[in-house]
């Protein structure tokens, strides 16, 4: 904007601009912010922040608190609060860690769990008997190891994950986590001890391997199972791994092979109840009595992991179309 300023004689001056200065709104600040957010490159986030992005792919919430979770960002959404995400995400951890230490487990939940567990230490500790009640030769740890691995260890490991465990349901979940890999290494460690101790038995007594269908499923189980244990550390550090596999991958890849090694486990068990070693001493009823506990203690173990295995294949089929 020109002025025409007059010196003390009525003269005309030369014109001189003036120059006003008006505030920059809020709304041009952010449209540059946003402009210069959209020329490349996405503004790199915290350390902090990524590791909640995983937090998602990592915690086994259940259906409550995922949703408390939801309600609480559509909340801060609605006021139209200018939060940072990092003020966010503690919040909704202080609210999951509020109620990962108030859970609730119902009276049949508890009868159903020590029922599971009675039958767990009960399967495993005659199994154990009569493994050691005439002598201890090499043959015996075989048996022994097998159903506390499977039927102790590995049960308790993927119960306390399930949070059907009423020994650990109580816990915050990065002390689960911490609980489900140290009992699946123990489990892990015993039944690679009894598959050694069968191999090498055959070998003593000059005798064919894998020639029964206990056999067969025993060494399927157990390749899997150790498959399924090298899953277990892949998904562990899915997040330093997520430049080479989606988190949710890992964990879904995880969880079925883990839910089928367990599944075999059971039944290679339930089939070594069977063998001619077993029958010797037992008879048709205490074998079937056996069978029908394995199986319970099975399907009671599983019901959570194969839940949880059918809502990640509908996320991972959502974000991945």
């Amino acid at each position: 904007m020109n002025t025409v300023v007059k010196d003390v004689d009525g003269i005309a001056a030369v014109p001189r601009e003036i120059r006003q200065t008006r505030p920059i709104n809020a709304s041009y600040q952010n449209g540059a912010r946003h402009a210069n957010s959209m020329g490349g490159e996405d503004a790199e986030g915290t350390g902090a922040e990524h590791e909640q992005l995983f937090a998602d792919y990592r915690d086994d919430d259940d259906g409550d608190e995922r949703k408390g979770s939801i309600e609480e960002t559509a909340a801060s959404t609605n006021t139209g609060e200018v939060m940072g995400r990092g003020n966010r995400n503690s919040n909704r951890n202080v609210n999951n860690r509020a109620i990962d230490r108030n859970p609730t487990f119902s009276g049949k939940l508890l009868l159903a769990n020590a029922l599971i567990n009675v039958l767990m230490f009960g399967v495993a500790g005659y199994i154990t008997y009569h493994c050691f009640n005439k002598a201890m030769v090499l043959f015996s740890w075989h048996p022994t190891f097998m159903s506390i691995g499977y039927l102790i260890l590995m049960s308790q490991a993927v119960l306390t994950m399930s949070g059907a465990n009423y020994f650990t349901h109580r816990y915050h979940h990065r002390t689960k986590v911490f609980l489900h890999w140290l009992l699946q290494a123990f489990a892990g460690v015993l039944i690679s001890i009894a598959a050694v101790c069968i191999f090498l038995n055959k070998i003593r007594l000059g005798k064919p391997h894998f020639q029964t269908l206990h056999g067969i499923f025993g060494l399927v189980t157990v390749c899997l199972t150790l498959a399924s244990i090298a899953g277990g550390v892949t998904t562990k550090y899915a997040f330093q791994l997520r430049h080479y596999m989606r988190p949710i991958y890992s964990k879904l890849g995880h969880g079925i092979v883990g839910t089928v090694a367990y599944l075999l486990g059971t039944a290679t068990i339930g089939l070594g109840v069977y063998s001619r070693w077993f029958q010797e001493d037992n008879d048709a009823n205490v074998r079937l009595t056996l069978v029908i506990a394995i199986g319970t203690i099975a399907l009671y173990v599983i019901v959570a992991p194969v839940a949880n295995t059918v809502q990640r294949i509908r996320t991972a089929v959502r974000t991945t179309l």
